[in-house]
């Protein structure tokens, strides 16, 4: 898969919110992205991104390329000015993708809401 083009718009709801769109189509592809705080997980994909043997000295930068699922199209709840959102969730890619695969080409009304906190955040799917 190849770098999806800046600016990213990633999508990140607070637990209890919802967003509702209207997907005309969508675009797999990955994001580099630098987290504030790295996971050990963070940690290990950095190391086998770059071939590394050892962690970083603690500090440095760490920069990852994650798999992320762009969505284009607008938003129905309330005004907003986007034409797409990046998807990062690998679960709610995993939940969206079949749904967006049998739609296709069809505008697509779809609510997500989060659920919890990260790091153990998930999001409900609902289709309308």
């Amino acid at each position: 898969m190849a770098l999806l083009p800046e600016p990213m718009e990633f999508l990140d709801l607070e637990h209890g919110n919802a967003i509702t769109l209207s997907i005309t189509h969508y675009l797999p592809g990955e994001a580099l992205i630098h987290p504030n705080n790295p996971t050990p997980r963070h940690i290990r994909r950095y190391m086998d991104q770059h071939q590394l043997t050892a962690p970083p000295a603690p500090g440095t930068p760490v920069g990852v390329v994650e798999p992320v699922l762009r969505v284009f199209g607008r938003r129905l709840d309330k005004p907003d000015q986007a034409t797409y959102w990046d998807i990062s969730s690998k679960r709610l890619q995993a939940d969206l993708t079949p749904i967006l695969q049998r739609t296709r080409g069809t505008p697509t009304t779809i609510t997500l809401q989060a659920n919890g906190y990260k790091p153990s955040k998930r999001y409900s799917v609902e289709t309308g």
